[in-house]
């Protein structure tokens, strides 16, 4: 009898250090059975700037998330993001010899060596190679040639890499604790995972998650990935607006307060009622105009929005069928769909609500990413795709002899 298989999801993000733990049955349906999180600290926009911080908290969120789930967790897929993660295009082109006109899977397979053959420094590291549809001489993409005629097959790669330097610093960090990775995923690869569909993909979706420290983006369009990146403004970048724009000295729990309680990512930027804080202790009351702190919180969101605009192809926004979709900390930001879909000019939603008895954290959009860890975890722990997990896993352990010994 096939017995379910424990997988467990890790994010390392600025805000928060997140382990989720899911149950996969026989029939391939998922149940989340624990999660373990903890306040991150020596993160900075994504990254990690601290080891010893930066591990400890992965300590703590990794003991509450095997107490939680009651299962001993020694393997996690890693999300990892920032600034210096790129997705590029890539097209692969293969002619057939002249004495055969019918395309067979070597043919198939030639073509994608040839996508995914990027020339990139020696200091990037290929994270994720995506492979899209295939094209027979210059014919619309399909995504099974096989069996048909033509001279030219050609197809397009998604091809998404980082500094081989700060990949090493996350699974440094979360090797040490003792955990093995069993596979690196770029945040918002797995964050699509949770929250868009197959036929969401295919008709076309740009999918934004800002969090505390980086506003990670991937774009679909006919199911196939179109651009990705990841931009270093997120919710904290606002909060440091706040303190170091405001006329009176303003702290970070102040400016967090004022920011998801008073302000208004759309709202009238001359409204000139007060926007107040006062801590619990009454010893520090902070007040600003409300107008003055919603421009603040707009022209760092509409930034961060514009910067995402710029990174992907304007044929492939302005398509019929597009729909842009928030999730991540800083997406519940008041007036913040309004903003987005002034930006865009396309339909905005938010992610959607989960049953409420697997957990309150399945309908927050805060944990679509970690969550979305488990279900990216589903789609490569397949035997078929074997051989595409070994290229990566060969890939980590080659870094892990450059970084030392397991401790």
């Amino acid at each position: 009898m096939a017995k379910s298989k424990i997988l467990a999801g890790l994010e390392i993000g600025t805000s928060k250090t997140c382990m989720i733990v899911g149950e996969i049955r026989p029939d391939a349906t998922a149940t989340i059975i624990g999660c373990g999180e903890v306040p991150s600290a020596g993160v900075r926009k994504g990254e990690i700037v601290d080891q010893n911080m930066a591990r400890q908290c992965v300590c703590d969120a990794w003991q509450l998330a095997q107490d939680h789930a009651d299962v001993d967790i020694l393997n996690v897929f890693l999300s990892v993001t920032g600034e210096h993660i790129h997705g590029q295009n890539n097209m692969g082109s293969y002619r057939l010899p002249d004495d055969e006109d019918i395309i067979e899977d070597e043919h198939m397979e030639l073509v994608q060596e040839k996508a995914e053959q990027l020339e990139l420094p020696q200091d990037r590291f290929v994270l994720h190679s995506e492979k899209g549809g295939y094209s027979i001489d210059g014919s619309e993409p399909t995504r099974h040639p096989a069996g048909l005629t033509g001279q030219t097959l050609d197809m397009n790669c998604h091809i998404i890499h980082g500094l081989s330097t700060r990949v090493k610093n996350s699974l440094v960090c979360v090797r040490d604790i003792p955990l093995e990775v069993e596979e690196l995923v770029f945040a918002p690869l797995a964050t699509a995972q949770m929250v868009l569909s197959r036929q969401q993909k295919e008709s076309g979706a740009l999918l934004i998650d800002i969090g505390g420290g980086t506003t990670d983006f991937i774009c679909y369009k006919g199911s196939e990935v179109i651009a990705s990146g990841c931009i270093p403004i997120g919710g904290e970048t606002v909060n440091q607006d706040i303190i170091r724009l405001a006329s009176q000295h303003v702290t970070r729990q102040a400016a967090e307060f004022l920011k998801t309680h008073e302000g208004d990512a759309f709202g009238d930027t001359k409204d000139r009622s007060m926007a107040q804080f006062r801590s619990d202790n009454g010893m520090q009351e902070v007040s600003m105009m409300r107008g003055e702190l919603n421009m603040i919180i707009r022209n760092r969101l509409a930034d961060a929005l514009l910067r995402v605009r710029d990174c992907v192809p304007a044929e492939v926004l302005n398509q019929n069928g597009m729909s842009l979709f928030l999730c991540g900390g800083t997406s519940m930001m008041r007036g913040l769909d309004n903003l987005a879909r002034y930006i865009f000019n396309m339909p905005v939603q938010q992610p959607a609500a989960m049953t409420p008895e697997d957990g309150q954290y399945l309908s927050d959009p805060r944990y679509c990413t970690a969550i979305g860890l488990i279900r990216f975890a589903q789609r490569y722990d397949d035997d078929a795709l074997t051989g595409l997990k070994g290229g990566l896993m060969h890939a980590l352990r080659g870094m892990f002899r450059k970084v030392g010994p397991k401790r």
